[in-house]
This record gives C-alpha cells, structure tokens and sequence, in this order.
C-alpha cells in the first residue's frame, strides 16, 4: 500500500510539473486581417468566447507551441480531402485546478455563417498547445472533451 501511495504522488507531482512547464511558456500571437475577424483557410483562437475577443492566434497549417488566455477556437478551413478538421489539445486553467482540453472541429461551410461543429468555446482560460488538420472527425469525436480535474 504504501509503495503504491509513493508512485501515485510521484506521478502527480511529475503531471503537475509538466503541466506547469507548459503553462509558463510564452504566449505567441499573430494578427489576423484588420477587424480582428478569422480568415477563410485559417483556424483561429480568440481571448473571447463566442469568437469575440482578439485574435491570439491563427494559422493555415499545423501549429504547437503555448498561447494563454484562450476562450474559443473556431475552424475556416475550406473543403479538402484528409486536410479539413483540426484536432486540437490544450489546458484549461480554472484557478484551483487545471483540465486537459482535446476535440475535433469540422470546417465552416461557405455561406453558412458558422457552421455548427466548425468551433468551440473553452469553459475556463486555456493554453492552447497544438492543432493539427486532418480528415473527418471520428464518430463519437467531440468538438470539446475534458479531461480529470488537476490540482496544483
């Protein structure tokens, strides 16, 4: 019993060492065009929810890396086989604790205004630590999963 209490704080103290790694990094981020909006082509991650806010980050290919202080994420990728859905994986900081954030997010049809899938609001502040495109999202893929609660 006692071994198996040492390994279990181990392993939390290594996870939490990890995460705080990742969290200290340095936020990058890039303009979009003038009003703040996401292009056609690129995903993009707003410090607002409901795609408001600035834009933190957006990019056309796959991106990994730390940017802070995320609330929602949204894909205007354009129809293209195997290349049109992101997969994306972070952190969500609620202040006491932290959860893993991952999902998939379809792309936004054209004149459709935003198609729903095609993005996500973060339930807490999340560091954003990769998005990769790729094909159709999987059956059973959300576009947002939470993982277990982390306390610091």
């Amino acid at each position: 019993m006692r071994n198996t209490t040492r390994r279990r704080s181990v392993a939390a103290l290594a996870a939490g060492a990890a995460l705080g790694a990742v969290l200290a990094m340095p936020g990058t981020a890039q303009a979009a065009d003038a009003d703040g909006s996401c292009n056609v082509t690129e995903f993009c991650a707003f410090s607002g929810t409901d795609r408001t806010g600035s834009v933190r980050l957006d990019r056309v290919g796959n991106w990994s890396g730390s940017v802070t202080g995320i609330r929602s994420l949204a894909n205007r990728g354009t129809a293209e086989w195997n290349a049109d859905h992101i997969r994306y994986s972070g952190w969500a900081n609620y202040g006491d604790h932290y959860r893993q954030v991952t999902g998939c997010l379809h792309f936004d049809e054209p004149g459709s205004g935003w198609t729903a899938g095609s993005w996500v609001n973060f339930p807490a502040p999340t560091a954003l630590n990769r998005v990769e495109w790729g094909g159709e999202c999987g059956s059973g893929e959300p576009t947002i999963k939470l993982g277990r609660p982390i306390y610091a």
